[in-house]
C-alpha cells in the first residue's frame, strides 16, 4: 500500500505546482509515483509536461465514474504517471468526499506515492484518514504564520503522519529590512521545522519543460531533494 501526500497552499501563485512536479520527478527515481492534479490554477500539470494533447479523460471524469482510472492516467515515464486536471476551469467543482476516498484508496494500491496537488489543504472533500503527509507552501509575508498554523491544526486534528512547511519565493532582502518575516521567527511562531527555503527567483517562476527535466546541482533541485528527504516514505 502506497502513501498519499497532499500539497496545498493558502496563497495563489506561490509556485506550488512546480514544486509538486519536481518532487514527483525526484521521488520517481526509485519509486512508482502518481501525480493527481486537483488544482484550479490556470496552468495545468499536463501543460508543463507537454502532454495536454494526450488528454481524453481527466481526474474529474474518474471522480464522476465517467471513465476508469486506467483510461485517464497518462504515463510520463516508467515510474511517473499523471492523472490530469480538466481543461475546463470550473469542472472541479462539487467533488464528493466518497469519490475522493475511492480515488485515493485505488491509487495507493498501485503506486508507492500518490501526490495530490490541491488548492488549499482544507478542501471539504478530503478524507484526512487517507493522507499520510501534508506539505504546506507559503512565503514569508506577515500572513504566513496564521496560514501555516491553520494547516498544522488540521493535520494534528486528524493525526496526519507528517506536516511539512516549505517557504517558497522567500524574500531575503525584505526579511532583513523587517518588512517580511524571518525564517527563524516563522519556526518559533509555528513550532514547525521548515523543510526547505527557496528564495524568489525568475529562473523557475516561468518554468518550462527543459527546466523540469534539468538535473543540475541548482539550489532549486537541492531544495527538492531536501523535501523528498523530509517525507516519511
Amino acid at each position: 500500500m502506497g502513501k498519499a501526500v497532499l500539497i496545498g497552499s493558502q496563497k495563489r501563485d506561490i509556485g506550488k505546482t512546480v514544486i509538486c512536479i519536481k518532487l514527483g520527478m525526484n521521488l520517481s527515481k526509485d519509486k512508482k509515483v502518481l501525480i493527481a492534479d486537483l488544482s484550479s490554477g490556470k496552468r495545468k500539470i499536463a501543460e508543463y509536461f507537454n502532454v495536454s494533447e494526450n488528454i481524453i479523460y481527466d481526474i474529474k471524469d474518474v471522480l464522476d465514474s465517467t471513465c476508469s482510472l486506467d483510461q485517464a492516467i497518462i504515463e510520463i515515464n516508467e515510474n511517473l504517471s499523471l492523472l490530469p486536471g480538466p481543461r475546463i476551469y470550473d469542472k472541479l467543482k462539487n467533488i464528493s468526499a466518497d469519490a475522493f476516498r475511492l480515488l485515493i484508496d485505488e491509487t495507493k494500491k498501485s503506486y508507492d506515492v500518490v501526490i495530490a496537488d490541491v488548492d488549499k489543504v482544507f478542501q471539504s472533500y478530503i478524507d484526512f484518514n487517507l493522507i499520510d503527509d501534508i506539505i504546506t507552501i507559503n512565503n514569508n509575508d506577515f500572513s504566513c504564520v496564521k496560514e501555516i498554523n491553520n494547516d498544522k491544526m488540521l493535520a494534528e486534528r486528524y493525526n496526519v503522519g507528517g506536516i511539512y512547511t516549505i517557504l517558497n519565493k522567500y524574500n531575503k532582502k525584505n526579511s532583513k529590512r523587517g518588512t517580511f518575516m524571518s525564517a527563524k521567527d516563522i519556526r518559533k511562531m509555528t513550532e514547525l521545522s521548515i523543510c526547505t527555503i527557496i528564495e524568489d527567483s525568475m529562473k523557475y517562476n516561468d518554468a518550462d519543460y527543459d527546466f523540469l527535466l534539468s538535473t543540475d546541482e541548482s539550489s532549486f533541485n537541492k531544495s527538492i531533494k531536501s523535501i523528498s528527504d523530509c517525507l516519511t516514505i
